[in-house]
């Protein structure tokens, strides 16, 4: 990108990229959403020197809302995708809690705190 570029083709571009980014969030295609996250990143300071001199305001002012319900949509599939994962996790490691019986030396079945599939000193 060049040193100067019109401001409003840069936010049309970032426009585009959130929408990259929620498709691949809602494909739960996490390679895809670690490149476009490091894309955004410079697109921050391509917009620090961009020019909107010859733009219009209410072109602006379409793009940077658009943007904005993109870049919300994104925040609240990031949530529940983090809120899923919490879940399965807590899922997971409280069935283990609860039926965590293991053999003894003797071979006798006996419960056992410490039998599970995550280690839960952390």
């Amino acid at each position: 990108m060049e040193t100067r570029q019109n401001g409003l083709s840069l936010l049309l571009a970032l426009k585009e990229t959130l929408q990259r980014e929620k498709e691949a969030l809602m494909a739960n295609d996490s390679v895809a959403f670690n490149n476009i996250v490091t894309e955004k990143q410079v697109f921050l300071s391509h917009l620090e020197e961009a020019s909107f001199e010859e733009c219009s305001r209410v072109d602006i002012e379409k793009e940077v809302n658009e943007i904005k319900e993109l870049q919300e949509c994104n925040l609240l599939l990031t949530k529940q995708a983090i809120s899923y994962h919490d879940s399965i996790l807590t899922a997971l490691s409280d069935g283990m809690e609860k039926s965590s019986r293991t053999y003894s030396r003797k071979g006798q079945l006996s419960p056992s705190k410490n039998a599970g599939l995550f280690n839960q000193s952390i």
